[in-house]
């Protein structure tokens, strides 16, 4: 008698970043959204002072919040798009100083 296992078929869901942004919380932050529109947001992460840029040994960036504090294995938690809604913690880059 030979059995034969099939795997059990993909469920897609909605990803917990997802999940996070439908509630109208910020995934890294877990703070609300600036702005409670998803589609025309006031704000983005990619121009928030407090997102950084964490290099990967392999060359690739990962966009991080700074506001996190690095965990054990020097993450900060998730990864963000430029284009990921800005939270209420949102803070814009300041322009370079000019220097005359």
């Amino acid at each position: 008698m030979t059995i034969t296992l099939t795997p059990a078929p993909a469920i897609s869901g909605r990803g917990s970043i997802r999940a996070y942004l439908d509630q109208r919380i910020h995934p890294a932050t877990r703070v609300p959204l600036l702005d409670a529109d998803l589609l025309n947001p006031a704000a983005f992460c990619g121009g928030c002072a407090h997102s950084v840029l964490k290099q990967h040994r392999d060359g690739q960036e990962r966009r991080k919040c700074g506001l996190l504090p690095r965990s054990s294995r020097g993450l900060r938690g998730p990864d963000l798009r430029d284009s990921t809604p800005a939270c209420t913690q949102y803070a814009p880059v300041s322009p370079p100083a000019s220097g005359s």
